[in-house]
């Protein structure tokens, strides 16, 4: 089961934000996951590095603070796994999960194999975008690997309010302010929240590119699912997302960690269970039109249904 469960008694509207708290990692770690996703997000920047990362001179100043908050958090968080030294600007770093370590000077570009976002991006498995400082908070760049129906390239310039603007009405409230948020965010401080939906995938890429094909398979199978099927190919799909302020540069780091979980195992615990189903029956329909629940709601209820009986 999840570690981060996002539902309450019912549907809930609200942004759902809070503060970082102390000791509280601003990248998690899930040891049995870590090395699959890192050598998953590797191969697709490997594959595609323009489909799944975007820098450039304009962002370098953020670049290196997300570099310094990203390894300073892992080094703090996991000390056993993760190791940070600095003398001046000459900074060691080692990584026991991967074995692998690496030397190089702060903000010297050329001591790094790879823009510095991108490869402090390739130490953990969160997505790391770029929000612009300004009114705008538009995209302006990072490492986006397992988007949700997105991708750098299809926001890449758009602000806040135009990225936005497909949100059902009844959660709208939510995304004002969301962007009061970004507004009053100072720097070092870091907030998080969680975002849900459910899937019939569970794969972590589901960017723009794969968006036609993901349809064409909701379209096909989720009409033939039953209570049963339901269970083992329907995913709950959590992101933990946070906002952090970078302290140079002035924009904000959008960090989204992306958790996968079958449906019948979230319905094992009884208290799950009725949660999800009180949330289905509760959710607006705009809500569900939205994350495309339609298709595949009526066996997902079924399998909940059944799970609670039994328990």
């Amino acid at each position: 089961m999840l570690e981060y469960f996002p539902f309450g008694d019912a549907f809930d509207a609200r942004m759902g934000a809070r503060v970082l708290a102390a000791g509280e990692p601003l990248c998690a770690v899930e040891p049995d996951r870590y090395p699959g996703e890192v050598a998953l997000k590797r191969r697709l920047l490997s594959e595609m590095p323009a489909e799944y990362f975007r820098g450039g001179a304009e962002t370098l100043t953020a670049q290196w603070d997300v570099l310094a908050l990203v390894l300073e958090s892992l080094a703090e968080s996991y000390p056993a796994g993760f190791t940070l030294e600095k003398q001046g600007d000459a900074w060691r770093w080692r990584n026991r999960l991967l074995g692998e370590a690496a030397e190089f000077r702060f903000g010297e570009g050329s001591s790094l194999p790879l823009e510095p976002l991108d490869w402090a991006g390739r130490q953990v498995q969160e997505d790391l975008v770029l929000v612009g400082g300004d009114e705008r908070h538009r995209v302006a760049g990072g490492q986006l690997c397992f988007a949700n129906s997105w991708s750098l390239g299809s926001h890449a310039g758009k602000s806040f309010f135009e990225l936005h603007a497909p949100t059902p009405q009844t959660t709208y409230p939510a995304v004002e302010a969301g962007y009061r948020l970004l507004e009053n965010l100072k720097p070092g401080k870091t907030v998080w929240r969680l975002n849900w939906n459910f899937k019939l995938s569970d794969e972590l890429d589901l960017s723009t590119r794969h968006q036609a094909r993901y349809d064409a398979h909701l379209r096909e199978r989720g009409p033939q699912l039953t209570g049963q099927s339901a269970g083992r190919e329907v995913f709950l799909r959590v992101e933990r997302q946070t906002l952090t302020r970078l302290p140079r540069s002035g924009m904000i780091l959008f960090g989204i960690h992306t958790y996968l979980s079958r449906l019948e195992d979230e319905a094992a615990d009884p208290a799950r269970a009725r949660s999800i189903l009180n949330v289905l029956q509760t959710a607006p329909q705009d809500v569900k039109e939205y994350k495309a629940l339609a298709v595949i709601e009526r066996a997902m209820r079924s399998c909940l249904e059944a799970a609670l009986a039994s328990g």
